[in-house]
C-alpha cells in the first residue's frame, strides 16, 4: 500500500510542535511493517543541506506550480531520516521557503505576512510533486492545518487525474493549534474552480485551512494533544473523528490496522 505523508514539520529537519517528533518515528515504523511511504516537506531555509545530507533529485527538477497569476518552478531534494530507512522529499522554492523561519520571522517573532500564499503553494506543490514522481498513493495522510487544502485539491482540481483517481485522504489533527486562517485574497492563489463553494472553507469571513481539511477529507483522525477543543466544529461539519492516541509504538500498530481497514 502506498501512503503519502503531507506534513509541514518532521524532526530533525523542522519542528513547530510535538507532531514533528511523532512523524520522525511513525512513517518509518509503518514502512517497516510493509507500507510504501513518501513524505513531502517544505525545504525551509533553516534546513542546512550539508548538515542534513540533502541532495537534489535531477529527474524531479523544474516542477511548475501555479502561483496565482504566475507560476513558480520547484525542485525536489531528498534526505534520509537518521537511523531509519526512509527518505523525506523536500519541496525547494526560494520564493516561498528560502527564509530562516518556518512560518514565523525569527527577527520579529511574528508570522510572515505571506503565509497564506506560502501554504497554498505548499499544498499545490504536493499534488504536482506526486504527479512528477509518477507514484500513485492509495492513502494521503495529511497532518494539521498546514496541509488542509490537499483534500480540497484532491476533490476539485485533481479529481479526474489518474494519479489520484482512487486515493483517499486521512486528515490527522494532532492539536487544536490553527495558524492557517487567512484573508479572502488567498483564493487568488488557491486557483479553485469557479463553481467551488468558498463558504465551505471559511470561518468568520476568513479562509480556514483546518476547516477545509476537515470538510473535504474522507476520514478524520485525532491525536494525543487534542481533547474536546474542536468538538463544536466537528459537530457543525458532521465529522466523527477516529481517535488514534497513545505511545508512538502503540500509535504505529493502530495506524497499521487502520490503513488496512481503509484499503483492504
Amino acid at each position: 500500500m502506498n501512503v503519502l505523508y503531507a506534513a509541514a514539520e518532521i524532526s530533525p529537519f523542522a519542528k513547530m510542535t510535538n507532531t514533528a517528533d511523532l512523524l520522525r518515528f511513525l512513517p518509518a515504523s509503518l514502512q517497516d511493517k510493509g507500507f510504501q511511504i513518501r513524505i513531502l516537506l517544505p525545504k525551509y531555509g533553516s534546513i542546512n543541506d550539508r548538515r542534513n545530507r540533502l541532495h537534489e533529485v535531477i529527474r524531479l527538477s523544474n516542477i511548475t506550480v501555479p502561483d496565482g497569476d504566475a507560476t513558480e518552478n520547484m525542485k525536489i531534494k531528498v534526505a534520509s531520516i537518521p537511523n531509519a530507512k526512509l527518505q523525506v522529499y523536500f519541496l525547494d522554492n526560494d520564493t516561498h521557503f528560502g527564509r530562516k523561519g518556518m512560518f514565523v520571522d525569527p527577527k520579529t517573532e511574528k508570522p510572515y505576512a505571506d503565509n497564506g500564499r506560502r501554504t497554498a503553494f505548499y499544498n499545490r506543490g504536493i499534488m504536482e510533486t506526486v504527479i512528477k514522481l509518477n507514484w500513485k498513493p492509495d492513502l494521503i495522510h495529511c497532518h494539521d492545518w498546514a496541509s488542509g487544502f490537499v483534500p480540497v485539491f484532491l476533490k476539485t482540481l485533481y479529481r479526474d487525474h489518474p494519479m489520484f483517481k482512487d486515493a483517499k485522504v486521512v486528515y490527522n489533527i494532532h492539536s487544536p493549534v490553527n495558524e492557517g486562517v487567512f484573508d479572502e485574497e488567498i483564493f487568488k492563489y488557491l486557483d479553485l474552480p469557479d463553481d467551488f463553494d468558498k463558504s465551505s472553507v471559511m470561518t468568520d469571513g476568513k479562509v480556514d485551512f483546518l476547516r477545509a481539511g476537515l470538510k473535504y477529507a474522507d476520514y478524520v483522525v485525532t491525536g494525543n494533544e487534542l481533547g474536546s477543543q474542536l468538538d463544536p466544529l466537528f459537530a457543525e461539519l458532521g465529522v466523527k473523528p477516529h481517535k488514534i492516541q497513545g505511545a508512538p509504538q502503540d500509535v504505529s500498530q493502530k495506524f497499521s490496522d487502520y490503513y488496512r481497514e481503509l484499503v483492504p
